[in-house]
């Protein structure tokens, strides 16, 4: 009888956890997986659903769609990509007072691939395309960083403090966090008043109210924020196994975690684009960590900022 009970817990034992297996299997997957090819199929599904809102970029985009599932190996031809970059910046050049910072960011990539498939030999492809991935993730971070602790207002907790109380976009998470919407309506009621050509301000300067609450809240948005970007910027540069894996670490929470209150999804694709060419064939694990992040800012379209609010 004992020996029966030791073979159960040997067959036990010797069984993978069914997560783990899973998440083996998509190790294995991302392993697999051509890169240049990968990376353009995430991006011309960025260009689809977070692309330029501009008329002429969306009937390309969507061209684009249908001429690569008729024919899958345009995604390879030159011509595809330079039809995406030149519609992205004509729609910069046209809207480019409403165009969001991280649009520059995907016209840039967009020519970047097109540089890539003029090239026929795939280390040249590689090269390239790791090249301007590392490139770009340091200049986005450790520029942005720099802006940030530049400005005073930002310093203070300032703008993020703004944001809980008048932008929509936080209204949700604000409340979650137990910001009242009451004190981002008087905000907004303030502002409103001060806009006013027939309001009469002595020094221009009025006193907003607020609430402990937020303002902490701000706080602690602000340097996780610039801390968490500095770091992942500063740790690319050494071009290091060591400092890559930390940084892709520190790269994936930044992802998970940001664009739950901030919803700039498209920002969010695009750098987990970048951070997963990087990691492809260095960090197996950490690649497929990243396919779950593609994934996971699907998921947080979800309307839960509605939920939250009807609460």
């Amino acid at each position: 009888m004992s020996r029966a009970a030791s073979t159960r817990a040997s067959a036990v034992a010797g069984q993978p956890f069914a997560g783990s297996s899973k998440f083996g299997a998509l190790v294995e997957f991302a392993r697999n997986l051509d890169l240049v090819q990968t990376v353009s199929l995430l991006t011309l599904v960025l260009t689809i659903i977070f692309g330029f809102d501009y008329w002429l970029f969306r009937i390309v985009s969507r061209i684009c769609l249908l001429v690569f599932v008729l024919h899958p190996r345009s995604l390879r031809r030159p011509q595809f990509w330079f039809s995406l970059a030149l519609a992205g910046t004509i729609s910069i050049i046209v809207e480019w007072e409403q165009i969001d910072n991280h649009k520059y960011l995907l016209n840039y990539w967009l020519w970047v691939l097109f540089i890539v498939h003029l090239f026929a030999q795939p280390e040249r492809q590689q090269r390239i395309i790791l090249f301007n991935a590392r490139f770009f993730l340091c200049l986005i971070f450790l520029a942005a960083s720099a802006q940030k602790l530049s400005s005073p207002s930002y310093r203070s907790g300032a703008m993020f403090e703004h944001y809980l109380y008048v932008d929509s976009r936080f209204k949700a998470f604000g409340k979650l966090i137990g910001v009242d919407p009451a004190a981002g309506d008087a905000v907004k009621k303030r502002i409103m008043f001060l806009r006013s050509p027939f309001a009469e301000v002595e020094g221009n300067d009025i006193h907003i109210p607020g609430s402990d609450r937020a303002r902490v809240a701000a706080l602690a948005m602000t340097w996780w924020d610039v801390s968490l970007q500095l770091l992942i910027g500063a740790l690319l540069l050494f071009r290091r196994r060591r400092t890559d894996e930390i940084a892709h670490v520190l790269l994936l929470f930044f992802i998970f975690t940001t664009y739950i209150p901030a919803p700039v999804f498209g920002f969010g694709w695009i750098v987990a684009i970048m951070g997963f060419t990087l990691a492809k064939d260095k960090f197996p694990r950490i690649a497929g960590v990243y396919i779950l992040c593609f994934f996971a800012i699907l998921i947080y379209q979800l309307p839960w900022r509605d939920w939250v609010l009807a609460m």
